[in-house]
């Protein structure tokens, strides 16, 4: 002990060393291993040189680490453990550096197996470190371990001061991995009260409803998405789309026309215009004609871009039919037996 109390105050390594030397004289026979002085000590001195020693440079029967476990567990004494629980925490905090180290070194390898066991002996001896957590939930994932990893990264999303949105994200995806799609979906509306300014949360939120095809929560979330990117053609077709959905015509119209001026040469904008104004067309009736021009124009655009479209030719068609042009429905007609048969 007068060694390893130089050691602790000078943090001289060659104290340690004769420190250890004093206790494997002392902890030969089998009445050593079961006096608890020896194995306190035994444990203080081993723990101190797993993390000291992490190099190893010292000859060792076994790794000082198991030697260090051997011994703490040997302190079965309550009475005894109580007196010396500063001594026995010095031990756990030893240990959780040396296992922290061995994680380190395993994941710099890309050896994640190895890496998983080292984390989790850490959160043995150190439970609730928010770094631990983390890799734990990092590794759970790359391992395939998808209920361990949602186990964690439920942990990690508790702490809003430490959480992140890529948690959120990440544990999403999990959810969704192992078919709870109501919790995936309750995990990204979480994220975005924690972060309300994340694009990737809401845009990930706004996707599963559109997949979902609940087109009156996109509804309400669209705006939101625009304020972060207004420019964005995608996101103004798919508030164009939402709208045209919910029976909100006019404002899918606005959208529409917003993302053929962000790009004239926009298919689904020229196509989902043409397909909205050749709807009107057909339900109104005193303003019937107002729409069909708008129609015809923007099928036509969007035919010229692509003229392989079948969609479009049979939107063709249908407005062909209705105005009695005969001779452009024949040429529609005949194009889209190309493509049907």
């Amino acid at each position: 002990m007068n060694n390893f109390a130089l050691y602790t105050s000078k943090n001289d390594f060659s104290d340690l060393e004769k420190a250890k030397k004093t206790i494997d004289e002392a902890y030969k026979t089998k009445k050593d291993s079961f006096a608890y002085r020896s194995n306190l000590i035994r444990a203080l001195v081993y723990s101190s040189l797993a993390y000291a020693d992490s190099t190893r440079k010292l000859k060792y029967q076994k790794d000082p680490i198991a030697e260090a476990v051997f011994s703490m567990n040997r302190l079965k004494n309550p009475k005894l453990n109580d007196e010396h629980e500063p001594e026995i925490s010095f031990v756990k905090k030893q240990l959780a550096k040396a296992w922290l180290l061995k994680a380190n070194r395993a994941v710099t390898a890309l050896n994640y197996p190895e890496a998983y066991q080292a984390y989790l002996a850490v959160d043995s001896l150190s439970s609730g470190n928010y770094f631990v957590t983390y890799n734990l939930a990092i590794l759970s994932e790359k391992l395939g371990y998808i209920n361990k990893a949602i186990d964690y990264y439920e942990q990690l999303i508790k702490d809003k001061q430490k959480s992140q949105p890529d948690y959120f994200l990440a544990l999403s995806n999990l959810y969704e991995t192992v078919r709870n799609h109501s919790r995936s979906l309750e995990v990204l509306q979480e994220g975005r009260k924690a972060f309300p300014g994340n694009r990737d949360i809401l845009f990930k939120e706004i996707n599963i409803y559109v997949d979902s095809g609940s087109f009156s929560s996109v509804e309400e979330l669209i705006d939101n998405a625009l304020e972060l990117d207004r420019n964005n053609s995608s996101l103004n077709y798919l508030a164009g789309f939402a709208y045209e959905s919910v029976g909100k015509k006019p404002k899918a119209e606005q959208f529409y026309k917003k993302v053929v001026s962000l790009e004239q040469n926009s298919y689904e904008g020229h196509y989902s215009l043409g397909l909205l104004y050749l709807d009107l067309f057909l339900k109104s009736k005193e303003t019937k004609e107002k729409y069909l021009p708008l129609a015809k124009k923007h099928l036509l655009e969007a035919g010229e871009i692509n003229p392989n479209s079948v969609n479009v030719l049979k939107a063709l068609s249908i407005l062909y039919t209705e105005t009695n042009n005969m001779i452009e429905l024949e040429k529609v007609n005949n194009k889209l037996k190309q493509f049907i048969f």
